[in-house]
């Protein structure tokens, strides 16, 4: 591991990535834990990036390390605050939080953004931009729409290589709430994903009916024998995932890792929407290079 320039980290509210990446610019090795700011005790980020690198690399304290997500948010390692949009490259590097590091090696934890919307609605994202903004060097356009599927799912819009607008829809964490903690999920048998009842609850997603009402179809469908007890987890992903796609009205590049992207990809298809599957980490190194290279440039 003695090729290692520096190292890359996406950490989250409850996942921790990191990425070492040679002189070339490579990816050459990564680790991924379920160590989430939610499992950082009083505030001991320090101790625990020590912990979890140390058991990953002899020679980790030499690095610059690069971070971005909900480690710079005010719940984090500290609040490197947001950047309004029109957010681009440049922007992110002017408001860069750097620090050194215990053990004397430098940190770098990239803002997030901040939209407001008309009348007075504020959006904020932490980790997605760099995603964004990195896709722009694989897919060699500087106008698209890009969708992030996930807990909080991000709708954004590039123009001209900025973040100009983008919206959140809850759409992981509803199901989540739904299939844990409402009565569509009381009960229930050890759940199979299966293809044509997600199709079934996209489809009719599409209807002019309330989200709400719709969602209590997947009780009474259960009631009556019209879907599989197995398979209600898979309507309900349906349900919401395909309301949530009622809103993309042009061709989108999907962000995200393999199961969830692909998941994404299939309801497109089934609507009619042209979309693409880039890889969320290829996209977040891309992003956290892009911005480390205009560092220099802000200064």
């Amino acid at each position: 591991m003695s090729q290692i320039e520096y190292l890359i980290i996406d950490w989250g509210t409850t996942n921790f990535r990191a990425f070492a990446i040679d002189g070339s610019g490579q990816c050459i090795d990564k680790i991924e834990r379920k160590m989430g700011l939610l499992s950082v005790a009083d505030g001991q980020f320090s101790h625990v990036l020590a912990d979890t690198l140390s058991n990953w690399l002899t020679d980790y304290q030499q690095h610059p390390i690069f971070m971005a997500g909900m480690v710079g948010s005010a719940n984090g390692w500290l609040d490197a605050g947001y950047v309004e949009t029109q957010a681009s490259i440049l922007s992110l590097a002017a408001k860069i939080h750097h620090f050194a590091l215990p053990w004397g090696a430098p940190a770098y934890i990239v803002p997030g953004v901040s939209h407001l919307e008309p009348p007075g609605i504020t959006d904020v994202m932490r980790g997605e931009e760099v995603q964004v903004l990195g896709l722009q060097g694989l897919c060699a356009n500087g106008d698209f729409c890009a969708l992030l599927p996930g807990t909080h799912s991000k709708h954004v819009a590039v123009t001209q290589k900025h973040i100009s607008q983008f919206s959140t829809y809850m759409t992981g964490e509803v199901f989540s709430l739904l299939v844990n903690h409402s009565i569509l999920g009381k009960g229930l048998p050890e759940q199979v994903e299966d293809r044509e009842t997600f199709e079934r609850g996209v489809f009719q997603a599409q209807q002019d009916r309330s989200l709400l009402t719709q969602l209590f179809s997947a009780r009474t469908n259960l009631l009556f024998k019209n879907i599989s007890p197995s398979h209600v987890h898979s309507f309900v992903s349906g349900l919401l995932i395909g309301h949530e796609l009622s809103q993309v009205k042009e061709r989108v590049y999907i962000v995200g890792g393999e199961a969830l992207a692909k998941r994404y990809l299939s309801a497109c298809q089934l609507l009619g929407i042209d979309a693409q599957i880039f890889d969320g980490d290829s996209c977040f190194i891309s992003g956290i290079q892009m911005i480390k290279e205009s560092i220099n440039e802000t200064v």
